[in-house]
C-alpha cells in the first residue's frame, strides 16, 4: 500500500509508505487531501526530485485499465467502470422533445441562429458549420485525410457519437487525476490491423494477400468477441478458435462461424459430440467502440504526456509467458512495463451522473396554475439534502458507501461501487436516516472505493 504525496506548491511527488505519512501527519507537517486513493499534502518545503513514471491504459467499451509503474515497481492500480447509459438519456431527451412538440402549448417565435457568435463556420469552405463542429457537412464528407486542402484538420477535431466522448473523456479525466506526475503514457491499440505492423504502408486490396489474414486477426478478434472465455466452461487458459462447420466441408473464417473453446473441451466435441452454445449474432461492441474514438483519446492524452501506442498481441504474448490472468488491470500493467508483477489489491472506480439534468424530472409541473402535491416527481430530481449531495463519500455503520439518492426530508440510500444497498441489517426497508451517517468526502463524477 501506497500513500500518494503532493508538495506545497500543489505538484505531485513519488509516493511514500504509510509509516512515514502518520508520522507527518502526527508532527502536524501534513494535511489528508483525499481517502481514496488515501493522499496527503505536505506543509513545508521540500525538493520535487521525481523518478520517471509510465502510465498504461487498456481502453475498452465498458471496462478499461489503468496502471502507474516506475523502475519495475507498480505504483498504482485502477479499473474504472465506464458509462453506459449515455445512449438511453439521450433517447429519451428527444421523445420528451418530441412529445411537447405536439402539445398545445403558447406561440413561441422560432429563433434559429439569431446570434453571430453562435453561428460556426467551416475551417475548410468558410460556410456556415453544425453546432459542436469545425467542419461543414459536405466537407466531412469528402475528407477522408488524403486531400491535401483538408490536410490541416485534424482527426480528432471531427465529431463523434456524445456515447463514446462521454467513456473518452472519463479516460482522460481518471488520468488528470492519477496522483503521481506522470512522466509519458502508453495506450493499447487494438488486436486487429497486424499487417499495418510487417508493412506500415500497406493499403486497399494488399490486406488481401498477407499470411495473416486467415489465422492471427480472425483468432484475436474471435477471442476478443468472447472474453477469451471458453464458451463451454468458461476457462480462461489454453484457448483456441474452433470452425463450427469445418472448412474441408465449406466452412469460412469468418467470426460467425468462429468459436473459443478450451483445449479440453475442443477434444470432448470432435470425440464425444459435446454440444456446443448458440452462437452469438453479432460481433463484440466494445471493440468498435474502441475504435470510433481512438483518434480523439489519442490527441487528449498526448497533451498530458508524451504518447506511445502498442498493440494487444504483444500485451497478450508477455502475460501469457508471465502466467498473469487475463483483466484490463493485469493488461495495463503488462503495457507500462513488461517485466512488472501487478499488485494484489486495486482501486474501484466508477464514473457516474453527479446531478440529474433531466429538466422533465425537475420541473414536471412548470406552467400549471396549481400545482400537483402529490406527484412524486417534483421531489426526485433533488441533489442537496440537510448538508449532503449525491455520491458523497460516506460512512453508515461501519461500512463506506455513496449516496445515490434522498428520499423524504431526512432520509437517502446508500449504495457501494458495485451498486448494492448498505442498509440497516436489523430493517427490511432501504431508507438510511441523514442523523446516522458521517461524511467523509464530498460528491464527485468519479467514485472510488
Amino acid at each position: 500500500m501506497k500513500v500518494y504525496v503532493k508538495s506545497q506548491s500543489g505538484k505531485w511527488l513519488m509516493p511514500t509508505n504509510p509509516a512515514n505519512a502518520r508520522i507527518l501527519l502526527k508532527q502536524g507537517k501534513a494535511k489528508v487531501i483525499q481517502r481514496t486513493p488515501f493522499a496527503i499534502h505536505l506543509l513545508y518545503e521540500t525538493t520535487e526530485h521525481i523518478q520517471p513514471i509510465t502510465v498504461g491504459i487498456d481502453d475498452g467499451g465498458i471496462n478499461i485499465g489503468i496502471a502507474a509503474v516506475s523502475n519495475g515497481k507498480v505504483l498504482f492500480q485502477q479499473e474504472v467502470v465506464l458509462r453506459s447509459d449515455v445512449k438511453s438519456k439521450l433517447d429519451t431527451r428527444r421523445q420528451y422533445r418530441k412529445s411537447r412538440r405536439n402539445r398545445k402549448t403558447r406561440y413561441r417565435k422560432s429563433r434559429f441562429l439569431n446570434r453571430k457568435s453562435s453561428i460556426p463556420t467551416c475551417k475548410v469552405c468558410g460556410g456556415n458549420a453544425p453546432a459542436s463542429q469545425v467542419i461543414c457537412r459536405s466537407c466531412l464528407n469528402r475528407a477522408d485525410g488524403v486531400h491535401q486542402k483538408y490536410a490541416g484538420i485534424k482527426k480528432s477535431m471531427f465529431r463523434i457519437p456524445p456515447s463514446i466522448r462521454a467513456k473518452k473523456d472519463a479516460i482522460i479525466r481518471v488520468v488528470k487525476q492519477m496522483p503521481l506526475p506522470i512522466s509519458r503514457i502508453v495506450l493499447e491499440d487494438l488486436y486487429f490491423d497486424f499487417q499495418a505492423m510487417e508493412n506500415p504502408d500497406i493499403s486497399g486490396e494488399q490486406y488481401q494477400h498477407g499470411d495473416l489474414l486467415y489465422h492471427k486477426n480472425f483468432k484475436q478478434a474471435c477471442l476478443v468477441r468472447d472474453k477469451f472465455r471458453c464458451r463451454v466452461c468458461g476457462a480462461q487458459t489454453k484457448l483456441q478458435c474452433h470452425h463450427i462447420r469445418q472448412r474441408a466441408k465449406g466452412g469460412t473464417d469468418k467470426l460467425s462461424n468462429l468459436m473459443t473453446l478450451c483445449d479440453l473441451c475442443h477434444d470432448r466435441h470432435h470425440k464425444e459430440g459435446l454440444k456446443l452454445p448458440k452462437q452469438k449474432s453479432s460481433f463484440y461492441m466494445s471493440a468498435a467502440h474502441v475504435q470510433q474514438g481512438k483518434h480523439y483519446l489519442q490527441a487528449k492524452l498526448s497533451r498530458i504526456a508524451p504518447l506511445r501506442t502498442t498493440f494487444g498481441y504483444i500485451t497478450s504474448h508477455f502475460r501469457n509467458n508471465a502466467g498473469i490472468e487475463k483483466s484490463h488491470v493485469n493488461d495495463a500493467v503488462i503495457i507500462a512495463d513488461k517485466q512488472a508483477s501487478p499488485l494484489d489489491r486495486q482501486i474501484q472506480t466508477k464514473h457516474v451522473q453527479s446531478r440529474k439534468r433531466s429538466l422533465h424530472e425537475a420541473t414536471a409541473r412548470k406552467g400549471r396554475k396549481t400545482p400537483n402535491r402529490t406527484q412524486k416527481r417534483n421531489n426526485k430530481n433533488v441533489f442537496t439534502l440537510k448538508g449532503f449531495n449525491r455520491w458523497d463519500t460516506v460512512q453508515y455503520k461501519g461500512r463506506v458507501g455513496f449516496i445515490s439518492g434522498f428520499t423524504g426530508s431526512s432520509s437517502c440510500y446508500i449504495v457501494d461501487i458495485k451498486g448494492n444497498y448498505i442498509k440497516n441489517p436489523m430493517k427490511t426497508y432501504k431508507q438510511v436516516d441523514l442523523r446516522e451517517i458521517s461524511l467523509i468526502c464530498k460528491n464527485q463524477t468519479i467514485i472510488s472505493q
